[in-house]
């Protein structure tokens, strides 16, 4: 009588506490789940981001390597300090003359569509 008076405790402890364990499981349970979703959410939104950075940052990779290679190229350029003062001098003389020349080529450009506007009208 009294194992049997045991195992009817036994049995109805072992209902209660796995209905109140099943119950703690599925709230456990569904909060692993939202937060599984949340996650994902957020890694798609991270993903996005990133490929979106990524795109502008091929696009703006050359851009800016030329912008290095044209600012070497101007520092190669403009690196006086190795110059003697004679060759600083023809240097000078030399990038005067070439912007001289440009401004009268445009000067005659200039002149040359005002005839062409005059002699049209």
């Amino acid at each position: 009588m009294l194992n049997r008076l045991r195992r009817r405790l036994d049995a109805v402890v072992e209902r209660r506490v796995d209905a109140r364990v099943d119950a703690r499981m599925g709230r456990a349970l569904a909060q692993v789940e939202h937060a599984q979703r949340d996650y994902e959410a957020r890694l798609a939104g991270t993903q996005a981001d990133f490929s979106y950075i990524r795109s502008e940052f091929d696009r703006i990779a050359p851009q800016v390597a030329a912008l290095e290679q044209r600012f070497e190229w101007l520092r190669v350029r403009l690196d006086v300090a190795d110059l003697e003062a004679d060759e600083a001098l023809s240097r000078a003389q030399s990038e005067h003359e070439r912007a001289r020349l440009r401004l009268e080529l445009a000067a005659h450009y200039e002149e040359r569509l005002r005839r062409l506007e005059s002699d049209g009208d």
